[in-house]
Protein backbone atom coordinates (compact mmCIF):
# COMPACT_ATOMS: atom_id res chain seq x y z
CA UNK A 1 0.00 0.00 0.00
CA UNK A 2 1.31 3.39 -1.81
CA UNK A 3 0.54 7.00 -0.87
CA UNK A 4 0.80 10.08 -3.41
CA UNK A 5 2.42 12.82 -2.53
CA UNK A 6 -0.54 14.50 -1.55
CA UNK A 7 -2.02 11.47 0.62
CA UNK A 8 -1.43 11.11 4.37
CA UNK A 9 1.20 8.23 4.83
CA UNK A 10 -0.72 4.68 5.57
CA UNK A 11 1.89 4.35 8.18
CA UNK A 12 1.94 7.47 10.31
CA UNK A 13 -2.38 6.74 9.73
CA UNK A 14 -2.21 3.80 11.32
CA UNK A 15 0.02 4.44 13.88
CA UNK A 16 -1.78 7.67 14.69
CA UNK A 17 -5.02 5.09 14.88
CA UNK A 18 -3.45 2.56 17.09
CA UNK A 19 -2.20 5.62 19.67
CA UNK A 20 -6.14 6.88 19.73
CA UNK A 21 -7.45 3.02 20.46
CA UNK A 22 -5.93 1.57 23.70
CA UNK A 23 -6.66 -2.25 24.09
CA UNK A 24 -7.72 -1.02 27.56
CA UNK A 25 -9.04 1.49 29.61
CA UNK A 26 -6.40 3.19 31.37
CA UNK A 27 -3.10 1.81 28.98
CA UNK A 28 -1.07 4.75 27.78
CA UNK A 29 0.32 5.02 24.21
CA UNK A 30 4.32 4.84 24.08
CA UNK A 31 5.53 4.40 20.65
CA UNK A 32 4.71 2.61 17.60
CA UNK A 33 6.76 0.77 15.07
CA UNK A 34 5.53 -0.20 11.69
CA UNK A 35 7.70 -2.94 11.21
CA UNK A 36 6.73 -4.27 7.88
CA UNK A 37 4.90 -2.78 5.14
CA UNK A 38 3.65 -4.03 2.25
CA UNK A 39 0.94 -3.70 -0.18
CA UNK A 40 -1.57 -6.31 1.31
CA UNK A 41 -0.05 -6.28 5.21
CA UNK A 42 1.04 -4.07 7.71
CA UNK A 43 2.62 -5.41 10.94
CA UNK A 44 3.01 -3.09 13.81
CA UNK A 45 4.86 -3.53 17.56
CA UNK A 46 3.64 -0.83 20.27
CA UNK A 47 4.69 -0.47 23.41
CA UNK A 48 1.65 0.48 26.04
CA UNK A 49 2.23 1.22 29.39
CA UNK A 50 0.12 0.42 32.06
CA UNK A 51 -0.57 2.04 35.56
CA UNK A 52 -0.26 -0.42 38.72
CA UNK A 53 -1.48 2.71 40.79
CA UNK A 54 0.54 5.95 41.74
CA UNK A 55 3.54 5.89 39.04
CA UNK A 56 3.90 1.98 39.21
CA UNK A 57 2.97 0.42 36.32
CA UNK A 58 4.04 -2.49 33.30
CA UNK A 59 5.38 -2.08 30.16
CA UNK A 60 3.77 -4.83 27.09
CA UNK A 61 4.65 -4.84 23.76
CA UNK A 62 1.59 -6.15 21.44
CA UNK A 63 2.20 -7.24 17.60
CA UNK A 64 -0.60 -6.78 15.39
CA UNK A 65 -0.92 -7.48 11.63
CA UNK A 66 -3.20 -5.28 9.70
CA UNK A 67 -4.87 -5.43 5.84
CA UNK A 68 -5.34 -2.22 4.13
CA UNK A 69 -9.42 -1.99 3.09
CA UNK A 70 -9.75 -1.92 -0.43
CA UNK A 71 -11.15 2.13 -0.39
CA UNK A 72 -7.66 2.79 1.22
CA UNK A 73 -9.88 3.95 3.81
CA UNK A 74 -7.80 2.71 6.34
CA UNK A 75 -6.74 -0.75 8.26
CA UNK A 76 -8.62 -3.75 9.48
CA UNK A 77 -6.88 -6.31 11.85
CA UNK A 78 -5.53 -8.92 9.28
CA UNK A 79 -8.62 -11.94 9.96
CA UNK A 80 -6.52 -15.17 11.25
CA UNK A 81 -3.26 -13.41 12.06
CA UNK A 82 -2.32 -14.49 15.68
CA UNK A 83 -1.85 -11.39 18.12
CA UNK A 84 1.13 -11.78 20.81
CA UNK A 85 2.38 -9.54 23.68
CA UNK A 86 4.66 -9.65 26.06
CA UNK A 87 5.57 -7.68 28.99
CA UNK A 88 8.52 -6.50 31.27
CA UNK A 89 10.86 -9.31 31.62
CA UNK A 90 10.16 -10.61 28.48
CA UNK A 91 9.70 -7.72 26.48
CA UNK A 92 13.79 -6.93 27.80
CA UNK A 93 14.15 -10.86 26.68
CA UNK A 94 13.29 -9.50 22.96
CA UNK A 95 14.86 -6.77 23.13
CA UNK A 96 17.87 -8.65 23.93
CA UNK A 97 17.64 -11.66 21.42
CA UNK A 98 17.14 -8.91 18.78
CA UNK A 99 20.20 -6.89 20.03
CA UNK A 100 22.33 -10.27 19.79
CA UNK A 101 21.21 -10.84 16.42
CA UNK A 102 21.18 -7.89 14.56
CA UNK A 103 23.77 -5.45 16.66
CA UNK A 104 20.92 -2.78 17.78
CA UNK A 105 21.68 -0.33 20.55
CA UNK A 106 19.32 -0.48 23.25
CA UNK A 107 16.08 1.26 23.02
CA UNK A 108 14.86 3.19 26.03
CA UNK A 109 11.24 4.12 26.18
CA UNK A 110 10.26 6.60 28.76
CA UNK A 111 6.72 6.87 29.83
CA UNK A 112 4.51 9.93 30.75
CA UNK A 113 4.36 9.05 34.89
CA UNK A 114 8.18 9.44 35.57
CA UNK A 115 7.69 13.11 34.32
CA UNK A 116 4.50 13.22 36.23
CA UNK A 117 6.23 12.35 39.49
CA UNK A 118 9.00 14.55 39.28
CA UNK A 119 6.56 17.44 38.63
CA UNK A 120 4.34 16.56 41.31
CA UNK A 121 7.31 16.70 43.93
CA UNK A 122 8.35 20.11 42.41
CA UNK A 123 4.55 21.05 43.07
CA UNK A 124 4.60 19.55 46.99
CA UNK A 125 7.95 20.99 47.30
CA UNK A 126 9.66 17.91 47.90
CA UNK A 127 11.95 17.91 45.25
CA UNK A 128 15.88 18.57 46.29
CA UNK A 129 18.31 20.04 43.28
CA UNK A 130 18.74 16.85 42.19
CA UNK A 131 15.06 16.07 41.42
CA UNK A 132 15.08 19.85 39.55
CA UNK A 133 17.95 18.46 37.29
CA UNK A 134 15.98 15.42 36.78
CA UNK A 135 13.17 17.17 35.76
CA UNK A 136 15.11 19.41 33.42
CA UNK A 137 16.45 15.99 31.49
CA UNK A 138 12.95 14.48 31.51
CA UNK A 139 11.80 17.86 29.40
CA UNK A 140 14.43 17.25 27.07
CA UNK A 141 13.38 13.50 26.53
CA UNK A 142 10.20 12.85 27.26
CA UNK A 143 7.92 12.65 24.08
CA UNK A 144 4.45 14.08 25.23
CA UNK A 145 6.65 16.95 28.00
CA UNK A 146 4.11 19.70 26.12
CA UNK A 147 1.09 18.15 27.51
CA UNK A 148 2.47 17.30 30.65
CA UNK A 149 3.64 20.46 31.65
CA UNK A 150 0.46 22.31 30.60
CA UNK A 151 -1.38 19.88 32.45
CA UNK A 152 0.25 20.57 35.54
CA UNK A 153 0.79 24.72 35.00
CA UNK A 154 4.37 24.72 33.50
CA UNK A 155 5.90 27.91 34.05
CA UNK A 156 4.13 28.06 37.83
CA UNK A 157 5.73 24.11 38.55
CA UNK A 158 9.28 25.30 37.84
CA UNK A 159 9.72 28.78 39.11
CA UNK A 160 8.15 27.40 42.41
CA UNK A 161 9.94 24.66 42.59
CA UNK A 162 13.76 26.27 41.98
CA UNK A 163 12.29 28.96 44.65
CA UNK A 164 11.38 26.34 47.01
CA UNK A 165 14.48 24.33 46.68
CA UNK A 166 16.48 27.85 46.63
CA UNK A 167 14.57 28.76 50.07
CA UNK A 168 15.43 24.94 51.69
CA UNK A 169 18.93 25.52 50.78
CA UNK A 170 19.06 29.02 52.91
CA UNK A 171 17.28 26.89 55.87
CA UNK A 172 19.95 24.34 55.83
CA UNK A 173 22.90 27.06 55.42
CA UNK A 174 21.15 29.14 58.49
CA UNK A 175 20.82 25.75 60.44
CA UNK A 176 24.29 25.03 60.27
CA UNK A 177 25.50 28.32 60.98
CA UNK A 178 23.21 28.17 64.43
CA UNK A 179 24.64 24.72 65.11
CA UNK A 180 28.17 26.25 65.08
CA UNK A 181 28.71 27.16 68.88
CA UNK A 182 31.83 29.93 67.10
CA UNK A 183 29.73 31.34 64.68
CA UNK A 184 29.49 35.48 64.62
CA UNK A 185 26.89 37.97 64.34
CA UNK A 186 28.07 38.65 61.02
CA UNK A 187 27.56 34.84 59.57
CA UNK A 188 24.06 35.39 60.22
CA UNK A 189 23.71 38.85 58.87
CA UNK A 190 25.27 37.45 56.00
CA UNK A 191 22.37 34.99 55.24
CA UNK A 192 19.53 36.67 56.88
CA UNK A 193 19.52 40.18 54.82
CA UNK A 194 19.50 38.51 51.83
CA UNK A 195 16.58 35.78 52.72
CA UNK A 196 14.50 38.31 54.76
CA UNK A 197 11.27 35.90 53.65
CA UNK A 198 11.97 33.82 56.56
CA UNK A 199 10.57 36.54 58.88
CA UNK A 200 7.55 35.87 57.30
CA UNK A 201 4.99 37.28 55.16
CA UNK A 202 4.20 40.58 56.48
CA UNK A 203 7.30 41.72 55.38
CA UNK A 204 7.39 42.98 50.96
CA UNK A 205 10.93 44.32 51.28
CA UNK A 206 14.02 45.07 52.90
CA UNK A 207 15.48 48.88 52.94
CA UNK A 208 18.55 49.32 50.84
CA UNK A 209 20.19 51.15 53.47
CA UNK A 210 21.38 49.88 57.02
CA UNK A 211 22.03 52.83 57.82
CA UNK A 212 18.87 55.46 59.00
CA UNK A 213 19.53 57.14 61.93
CA UNK A 214 22.88 58.94 62.39
CA UNK A 215 24.40 56.45 65.05
CA UNK A 216 21.86 53.40 64.26
CA UNK A 217 23.28 50.83 62.26
CA UNK A 218 20.62 48.17 61.66
CA UNK A 219 21.26 44.47 60.67
CA UNK A 220 18.18 44.00 58.57
CA UNK A 221 15.63 46.56 58.04
CA UNK A 222 12.75 45.52 56.60
CA UNK A 223 8.93 47.31 55.16
CA UNK A 224 6.20 46.10 56.56
CA UNK A 225 2.97 45.68 54.97
CA UNK A 226 1.98 49.12 55.90
CA UNK A 227 5.08 50.71 54.54
CA UNK A 228 6.26 51.24 58.37
CA UNK A 229 9.99 50.04 59.43
CA UNK A 230 10.80 47.14 61.05
CA UNK A 231 14.13 46.70 62.62
CA UNK A 232 16.18 42.66 63.22
CA UNK A 233 18.38 42.66 65.54
CA UNK A 234 20.99 39.45 65.16
CA UNK A 235 22.62 38.00 68.05
CA UNK A 236 24.92 34.84 68.11
CA UNK A 237 23.16 31.46 68.72
CA UNK A 238 25.05 29.92 71.36
CA UNK A 239 23.92 31.70 74.32
CA UNK A 240 24.93 29.51 77.41
CA UNK A 241 22.50 31.64 79.80
CA UNK A 242 19.73 32.19 77.40
CA UNK A 243 17.30 32.03 80.37
CA UNK A 244 18.24 31.45 84.04
CA UNK A 245 16.59 30.28 87.05
CA UNK A 246 15.24 32.22 89.54
CA UNK A 247 13.62 31.06 92.41
CA UNK A 248 11.11 28.99 91.29
CA UNK A 249 10.76 30.33 88.07
CA UNK A 250 13.20 30.86 84.50
CA UNK A 251 14.08 34.51 83.57
CA UNK A 252 15.77 35.68 80.28
CA UNK A 253 19.59 35.83 80.77
CA UNK A 254 21.13 39.16 80.26
CA UNK A 255 22.68 38.68 76.99
CA UNK A 256 18.88 39.15 76.94
CA UNK A 257 18.31 42.02 78.26
CA UNK A 258 21.41 43.45 76.51
CA UNK A 259 19.85 42.98 73.04
CA UNK A 260 16.49 44.12 74.21
CA UNK A 261 18.28 47.57 75.62
CA UNK A 262 20.26 47.83 72.09
CA UNK A 263 17.05 47.38 70.35
CA UNK A 264 14.44 50.34 72.19
CA UNK A 265 17.62 52.54 71.97
CA UNK A 266 17.62 52.12 68.28
CA UNK A 267 13.77 52.29 68.40
CA UNK A 268 14.36 55.53 70.26
CA UNK A 269 16.84 57.17 67.68
CA UNK A 270 14.44 56.57 64.90
CA UNK A 271 11.40 58.06 66.57
CA UNK A 272 13.85 61.19 67.06
CA UNK A 273 14.78 61.54 63.41
CA UNK A 274 12.00 59.98 62.20
CA UNK A 275 10.80 63.64 59.62
CA UNK A 276 14.31 63.52 58.47
CA UNK A 277 14.37 59.55 57.47
CA UNK A 278 10.70 60.46 55.83
CA UNK A 279 11.69 63.40 53.82
CA UNK A 280 15.29 62.09 52.54
CA UNK A 281 14.31 58.23 52.54
CA UNK A 282 10.26 57.66 52.07
CA UNK A 283 10.77 55.44 54.97
CA UNK A 284 8.14 55.86 58.09
CA UNK A 285 9.70 54.88 61.35
CA UNK A 286 7.71 56.65 63.92
CA UNK A 287 6.63 54.18 66.48
CA UNK A 288 8.44 51.38 64.40
CA UNK A 289 9.09 47.76 65.77
CA UNK A 290 11.63 44.93 66.05
CA UNK A 291 12.44 41.91 66.20
CA UNK A 292 15.90 40.20 68.31
CA UNK A 293 17.23 37.18 67.12
CA UNK A 294 18.73 35.21 69.85
CA UNK A 295 19.87 31.91 71.27
CA UNK A 296 19.16 28.51 70.38
CA UNK A 297 17.91 25.94 72.98
CA UNK A 298 20.20 23.50 71.67
CA UNK A 299 22.80 24.90 73.17
CA UNK A 300 21.86 24.88 76.66
CA UNK A 301 23.50 21.79 77.94
CA UNK A 302 20.13 20.87 80.55
CA UNK A 303 17.42 19.90 79.21
CA UNK A 304 15.37 21.40 81.66
CA UNK A 305 17.05 24.71 80.66
CA UNK A 306 15.45 23.91 76.84
CA UNK A 307 12.24 22.86 77.47
CA UNK A 308 11.55 25.92 79.30
CA UNK A 309 12.70 28.29 76.98
CA UNK A 310 9.72 28.96 74.79
CA UNK A 311 7.42 29.78 77.79
CA UNK A 312 9.98 32.17 79.40
CA UNK A 313 10.02 33.80 76.44
CA UNK A 314 6.54 33.97 76.22
CA UNK A 315 6.21 35.80 79.88
CA UNK A 316 8.99 37.73 78.79
CA UNK A 317 7.27 39.37 75.72
CA UNK A 318 4.32 39.75 76.56
CA UNK A 319 5.38 42.92 78.94
CA UNK A 320 7.25 44.51 75.50
CA UNK A 321 5.20 46.71 73.25
CA UNK A 322 7.31 47.24 70.48
CA UNK A 323 9.99 44.45 70.78
CA UNK A 324 9.85 40.37 69.98
CA UNK A 325 12.71 38.26 70.93
CA UNK A 326 12.76 34.70 69.39
CA UNK A 327 15.16 32.29 69.36
CA UNK A 328 16.84 31.04 66.01
CA UNK A 329 14.43 27.34 66.43
CA UNK A 330 11.23 29.93 66.19
CA UNK A 331 12.50 31.01 63.15
CA UNK A 332 13.80 28.18 61.40
CA UNK A 333 11.02 26.32 62.29
CA UNK A 334 8.55 28.97 61.12
CA UNK A 335 10.09 29.50 57.84
CA UNK A 336 10.15 25.38 57.20
CA UNK A 337 6.27 25.45 58.28
CA UNK A 338 5.99 28.06 55.85
CA UNK A 339 7.11 25.92 53.02
CA UNK A 340 4.74 22.78 54.26
CA UNK A 341 1.86 24.74 53.77
CA UNK A 342 2.44 26.68 50.40
CA UNK A 343 -0.04 26.05 47.79
CA UNK A 344 1.56 24.43 44.95
CA UNK A 345 0.66 26.00 41.76
CA UNK A 346 -1.90 23.30 40.66
CA UNK A 347 -3.94 24.26 43.72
Amino acid sequence: MTSTPDAPDPAEELRKRIENSAPEDGWRHVDTAVVHRSEDVCKTATLWFVPDGGDDGRLILVANSWTPRPDHSGFDLRPGASQWTCEDAAVGELHRFLSARFGTPEPRAENDASLSAVIRKVQTGEADAGQLAQLAEALAEAPNAAGILSAHGAGQVLLDGIQAAKQRDVITALSEVVRDPAAKENEFQRILEESWWMFGGRFVDKTKRRLLAVMTQLDVPLIRADGALHVVELKRACIRDLIVPYRKFFVVGPEVNKAVGQTLNYLRELDEERNTIKQKLGIECRRAFATVVIGDPQHLGDPELREHVPETLRTYNAHLSRVEVITYADLIQGAEKALELAPSPAG
